[in-house]
């Protein structure tokens, strides 16, 4: 071969070579962006169970998702915390992020994950040997919830409202889930409202007097995800992987139960025995306006917010 050929040839090998260099250094980066890290976070509650499920079982990771779930011990500094960037998700009540707007911080409900009626169990514990047994026997004592002003306790005053006593005479306090048992036990509260997988382990000291759940309308939200909306609009493809993340881990809780209640003692911190008697939440994905609406209406009633929120222009599109 003349000498001037195998300088062509050898050239265009090597200009070859190049560009393949080139586009796998392009390529490289392109996939390390596609996992996207996010923090969540999340009350230990079985409505949230989606999340542990996608989390523990690579759910998140298969649609590109790096996902740090944080325990949040207070309802109420979910929306603080998407604002003030410590979060891009968490698990707020709807309530908050209704009041959040009314206040003029603009978050958005994500998704949902549970709705009641369900055969989770909720209701007001008291103490065995308390002597309260009707709605009106609470008036005047304290009664323990997760966060003021949020679902629990909203809801409790909506049930108190409807049995005929007066909800400003009853006295509500801050109380964690993970607390409960130990505060209604040392008589620090007269009862506490409780959830699953919590409801169990509180029947070792005490009995339900009531179940404000029960009154709720089908289909209301109990636990939903939200962001704010400039974080929501500007993640649109993350906001999808995530929605689909849910929808695949609640098809898997569907046929994996007993994985299921594993990572549900995992994120509660409650014993595994707890936990196996725990009933299954009633799980969706889709947050409809007709479900944001019931809040808005409820926390009107209550004096929570002055306003009027769009219930469709508060879910993520």
């Amino acid at each position: 071969m003349p000498a001037s050929g195998w300088h062509n040839r050898r050239a265009m090998i090597q200009s070859k070579t190049f560009l393949t260099l080139v586009l796998l250094a392009l390529l490289l980066p392109v996939t390390a962006r596609a996992t996207e890290k996010l923090t969540l976070l999340f009350a230990p509650t079985t409505g949230l169970m989606p999340s542990y499920i996608a989390e523990d079982h690579g759910i998140f990771e298969k649609h590109g998702l790096d996902v740090d779930l944080v325990l949040l011990t207070n309802q109420g500094a979910a929306i603080s915390a998407l604002v003030g960037g410590s979060a891009q998700l968490a698990t707020p009540s709807a309530l908050a992020v209704i009041q959040a707007s009314d206040q003029g911080i603009d978050v958005v409900f994500i998704a949902s994950s549970s709705m009641s009626p369900s055969k989770s169990r909720s209701g007001i514990f008291v103490k065995n040997g308390s002597g309260i047994h009707a709605p009106q026997d609470l008036i005047g004592k304290r009664i323990g919830v997760p966060s003021l002003n949020t679902l629990i306790h909203v809801i409790a005053r909506r049930w108190l409202e409807l049995n005929g006593v007066d909800y400003t005479k009853v006295n509500f306090v801050e109380i964690g889930f993970q607390q409960m048992y130990d505060a209604l036990n040392a008589g620090i509260v007269d009862g506490v409202s409780a959830i699953d997988p919590y409801y169990g382990k509180l029947q070792q000291i005490g009995y339900v007097v009531g179940n404000p759940d029960e009154t709720l309308p089908k289909d209301t939200l109990t636990s939903v995800y939200a962001a704010t909306r400039d974080w929501a609009e500007t993640h649109k493809a993350t906001v999808a992987a995530f929605r689909q993340s849910l929808a695949e881990a609640i098809d898997f809780i569907d046929t994996h139960e007993s994985e299921a209640r594993a990572s549900l003692a995992k994120y509660t911190r409650l014993p595994a025995a707890v936990v196996a008697t725990t009933p299954m939440p009633e799980l969706q994905v889709t947050v409809h306006p007709k479900q944001v609406e019931f809040f808005i209406d409820l926390a009107r009633h209550q004096g929570l917010i002055k306003s009027s929120p769009d219930a469709a222009h508060m879910i993520a599109p």
